[in-house]
C-alpha cells in the first residue's frame, strides 16, 4: 500500500474537486461522530487531561473531540486511497480529458436558451390549466 499519487499531475482539477467533496463528506462524518457521542452520560465529554482544558479555537479537548477528529483523519485515509486506486484515477483523468474536448456555449447562447425554456414551460403550463378547467367544467355539468 503506496500513498504516493498516481499518475501525479494528471486530472488534477477533477481529483481537487474530488478530494473537496468526499474530503467533506469525511469532515460530516466526523462531525455526525461527535454529535453522537456528545450526550450526557456517556463519559466521552469528559476532559482528556486539565492541563488541555483551555486551548485556542478548540476549547477542553474532550475524549469526543478526539474521537470526531480520528474518524475525521479515517476518512481522509480512505479517501485518498479511493482516489488513488488505478480504476478510480483514470476515470477522473479520462473525465478531465473528455471535459476539454467539450464546446461550451456563450452567455448569450445560454440566455437565449433559458428564454426559450421558459417561455415553452409557461405556455404547457398554460394549456394543462386550460385542460384541466375545462375538464372540471365539463364533469361538474355531466354529473
Amino acid at each position: 500500500m503506496s500513498l504516493d499519487i498516481y499518475k501525479k499531475g494528471q486530472a488534477t482539477r477533477s481529483r481537487a474537486t474530488a478530494y473537496v467533496i468526499l474530503g467533506l463528506l469525511a469532515l460530516f462524518g466526523g462531525w455526525a461522530c461527535h454529535a453522537e457521542f456528545n450526550t450526557v452520560g456517556r463519559g466521552v465529554g469528559l476532559p482528556i487531561h486539565s492541563s488541555v482544558s483551555n486551548l485556542p479555537l478548540v476549547g477542553a479537548l474532550t475524549w469526543m473531540k478526539v474521537i470526531g477528529f480520528g474518524v475525521f483523519l479515517a476518512g481522509l485515509f480512505l479517501v485518498h486511497l479511493f482516489l488513488n486506486k488505478p480504476s478510480h484515477a483514470d476515470l477522473l483523468i479520462d473525465t478531465e480529458q473528455e471535459m476539454r474536448k467539450v464546446s461550451w456555449p456563450s452567455w448569450p447562447e445560454v440566455k437565449s436558451a433559458s428564454l426559450v425554456v421558459v417561455v415553452v414551460t409557461f405556455v404547457f403550463g398554460m394549456a394543462l390549466f386550460g385542460f384541466d378547467k375545462l375538464l372540471q367544467g365539463l364533469f361538474s355539468f355531466v354529473f
